[in-house]
């Protein structure tokens, strides 16, 4: 009931973001509302709580690379290692004076 529901409403609006209504079910909400709350920055455990996932399958549903994910891991990984960048080189432009400030550096 709820997989007809989706479709006639992507029926009706689903060629504007290229959706066809057999592209959407009610498993599908599954997936992509996981993938919201990861987005969120809701812990993975929670998430398998919510949709009451049985296995870590559900990782597999998640897409990791996930710009909203991966925001900052950059600067956490050279705060936290210690590194040093040779003036003049484009690593050391890169990060002294190409980036928005605080992005590498508190």
């Amino acid at each position: 009931m709820l997989t007809n529901l989706l479709r006639q409403a992507a029926s009706r609006v689903g060629h504007k973001f290229g959706i066809a209504p057999a592209d959407i079910s009610a498993r599908s909400m599954r997936a992509s509302g996981a993938m919201a709350l990861l987005c969120a920055n809701v812990a993975p455990t929670t998430i398998k709580l919510l949709g009451r996932w049985r296995s870590d399958m559900m990782l597999q549903y998640l897409h990791i690379q996930s710009p909203t994910l991966v925001k900052g891991l950059a600067g956490r990984m050279v705060k936290a290692g210690d590194f040093s960048f040779l003036p003049g080189t484009r690593q050391y432009k890169l990060v002294e004076t190409e980036q928005p400030e605080g992005l590498y550096r508190d």
